[in-house]
């Protein structure tokens, strides 16, 4: 089963799938961002990509804008919920809000570790 909704992102996670795309040849977000959830969960090193220094909000805590909406499956999603609880992220309102903060989080681990991400 999928799981559609709308993801937040804020400019600097914008700048950084834009970079990754050029870097492999990718024209869409959607298929850029799925790449990165899908590289993280494999290389299942949470305390390197949600570490504090990662974690740390880029562009203003709450900022995060609407931006696409991205389908993933439902199992995919349920982990990183999971992730987020694990973790002391702040509080968001919904559950889409909070697993768009560990997607943010991840395309920020991925802007210094480029190498790391499954194609």
């Amino acid at each position: 089963m999928k799981k559609k909704f709308i993801l937040n992102l804020k400019e600097p996670q914008l700048e950084v799938i834009n970079y990754l795309k050029k870097s492999f040849s990718i024209s869409s977000d959607k298929e850029m961002v799925d790449k990165c959830i899908k590289s993280a969960l494999n290389l299942n090193k949470n305390d390197l990509i949600f570490s504090p220094v990662k974690e740390k909000c880029e562009g203003g805590c709450f900022a995060s804008e609407p931006q696409f909406e991205i389908e993933i499956n439902e199992d995919i999603f349920i982990q990183l919920q999971n992730i987020y609880k694990e973790n002391e992220f702040d509080d968001y309102k919904t559950k889409e809000e909070e697993v768009s903060k560990v997607i943010r989080c991840i395309i920020n681990f991925f802007k210094d570790e480029t190498h790391s991400i499954i194609i």
